[in-house]
């Protein structure tokens, strides 16, 4: 009966050492997506905004009907800083990142 104590107390120091880990990870990603937004938060959404606007009030010249407006506007210039700090994974839009960020650390 004690071993079997012993056994279960180191099992659970275990665990709670795993467990202290991943949430220290989980923390520090969470601090490096945190840089990311604020990284973009300053000029990239207001790149995007200033875009959005000149799309909408401008009579825009007509989009080939195959390409959508993909085939006529560059990428985002903010593209490579889009990608998970964790698997590299390239992200379309900032909507997208935090989410998948989140299943990757999973």
């Amino acid at each position: 009966p004690h071993s079997q104590a012993d056994i279960y107390k180191a099992d659970f120091e275990a665990e709670r050492a795993a467990r202290e880990q991943l949430h220290g990870q989980r923390e520090a990603l969470q601090e490096e997506l945190n840089q990311l937004r604020l990284r973009l938060g300053g000029d990239g959404a207001r790149a995007r905004l200033e875009e959005m606007r000149n799309r909408h009030s401008e009579p825009a010249p007509a989009p080939a009907p195959a390409g959508g407006f993909g085939g006529l506007l560059p990428p985002p210039e903010e593209g490579p800083d889009l990608c998970c700090p964790k698997c590299q994974y390239k992200a379309p839009d900032m909507d997208t990142l935090p989410i998948h960020v989140m299943d990757c650390i999973q």
